[in-house]
């Protein structure tokens, strides 16, 4: 396939487009690296920038008007900017309330309870972001056990801090690299690489270094790493094997937590871990985070803690935002509420869509699988992934498919559909993203037809 040729047309008809994207660009970068604050936002040749986004649709500066399936970066269970949310915040700054006092508030307590039933874990303490809740929950870990080695999983992405920033995306000989300059000396060497859904060499580093290590920490739901479902035999070894040594099981479901049901994805593998990470859809489009777990191991962040154990998660000056704190309540009691109408619903549509596309790719001769479906254990998965596969694979079940360029053509997925499916109208992440209640039967089969569309336009490509 005439790969070049074809992004090179993408590209210029994009361009055509989006003009006064582009001049803003150009002005952006003068003051912001890469002309904005978050990387995966800034896709090649340069992001649109957006003026409104409403439910299912978002408009640029342009005047182009998109349906959305990046969602706030997959939070957006029922939309963008869902009314039930932005009323009880306007309420309460029409009351002259909402922003930073510096005191604890009423609210999150509320919050505290809520999440907590939901997980039926013991205590709670919020932050802004998911690479704060996931650097914290490792230092709990380390203190906890007194113990340096960290597991991590190849393809796992758990945010911009020190004990996890390597084997995330760079498949040079395997995911084994550390992905950022300025951390630490020695830090290489403190973080054990093990493969996702692979219980082998779960088993093969856990009887190397178990005795050493402190944590192991692993999306149940990967995300960066292809969109992909823990097996559950995986996990519950997973569980098996850090009982046995002794190792601090910390769950980031900060993309799975409330997304496939009002709750974390764990209990629908009947797994508790130790430490659960939570965000994005926690903070009802507000910034929030938390570390929720064992009351032994979150204590230690208290000033009653052993010195030699206590650990500085202190919290920071916009920690528990009381505007996060009301947001997240109305939010999560709204999913609860009506848990039985919007996942069955946004379930069936993902799984539509996941049939949908490979069958009109497979139809045309492309060799396309969608990662996302949560089988027996999560029926209500409402995420898609899309991958160009270079080998005849029946499923993409580990990042060492998703990210591997000789299985995987990312530059297909990321770049050329991506700019594909803008042209039709459909602003897509990892090939597709997420569907959100806000979406309507019509609009999933348009972007399906949109699918169809470019499917049969690249067959002259190839």
């Amino acid at each position: 396939m005439d790969k070049k040729s074809l992004l090179e047309k993408l590209i210029k008809n994009y361009r055509q487009t989006h003009k006064k994207s582009e001049e803003f660009f150009q002005k952006a970068v003068q003051y912001e690296i890469r002309g904005g604050s978050h990387t995966l936002r800034l896709f090649a040749p340069f992001p649109f920038y957006d003026i409104t986004s409403s439910g299912s649709k978002v408009t640029d500066i342009d005047g182009n008007t998109y349906v959305d399936f990046w969602q706030g970066h997959f939070a957006n269970v029922l939309g963008h900017n869902p009314p039930v949310v932005i009323n009880a915040l306007l309420d309460y700054f029409q009351k002259g309330q909402g922003l930073q006092t510096g005191f604890p508030g009423t609210l999150q307590k509320e919050l505290a309870e809520l999440i907590l039933t939901k997980l039926n874990t013991d205590k709670i303490r919020f932050t802004t972001s998911g690479t704060l809740a996931s650097m914290y929950a490792v230092m709990l870990s380390k203190a906890y056990t007194q113990r340096d080695l960290v597991f991590k999983i190849g393809g796992g992405w758990h945010g911009s801090q020190p004990f996890a920033l390597k084997g995330i995306s760079i498949y040079d000989m395997g995911l084994n690299h550390v992905e950022s300059a300025g951390l630490p000396m020695g830090i290489d060497s403190t973080i054990i690489m093990t493969k996702f859904n692979d219980i082998a060499d779960l088993e093969e580093k856990f009887n190397k270094f178990g005795e050493q290590a402190s944590c192991l920490i692993v999306e149940p739901f990967i995300g960066a790493g292809g969109l992909i479902f823990g097996l559950p035999e995986y996990l519950s070894k997973v569980r098996e094997l850090c009982d046995r040594y002794g190792v601090v099981l910390i769950f980031d479901e900060i993309i799975s937590g409330f997304r496939f049901h009002a709750g974390a994805l764990h209990a629908l593998y009947d797994i508790k871990p130790d430490l659960t990470l939570l965000g994005k859809v926690i903070g009802g489009g507000m910034p929030l985070s938390a570390v929720a777990g064992k009351e032994e191991l979150m204590a230690l962040c208290s000033p009653d803690a052993e010195e030699s154990r206590r650990v500085k998660f202190e919290g920071g000056t916009f920690s528990a935002h009381p505007s996060s704190m009301l947001a997240g309540i109305t939010f999560i009691k709204y999913l609860s509420e009506h848990e039985d109408e919007i996942y069955p619903r946004i379930g069936q549509l993902g799984e539509k869509v996941r049939k949908g596309i490979e069958d009109i790719f497979n139809s045309c001769g492309f060799n396309v699988r969608c990662s996302g479906n949560g089988g027996s254990i999560a029926k209500n998965s409402s995420l898609v992934g899309v991958h160009f596969l270079n080998q005849d694979i029946d499923a993409v079940y580990s990042p060492e498919i998703a990210l591997n360029p000789e299985e995987s053509d990312i530059e297909m997925r990321v770049k050329i559909f991506k700019l594909a499916m803008l042209e039709e109208g459909f602003h897509v992440i990892d090939g597709y993203g997420a569907i959100s209640l806000a979406h309507s039967d019509e609009e999933i089969q348009e972007s399906l037809d949109a699918v169809e569309r470019i499917a049969k336009k690249w067959q002259k490509f190839r």
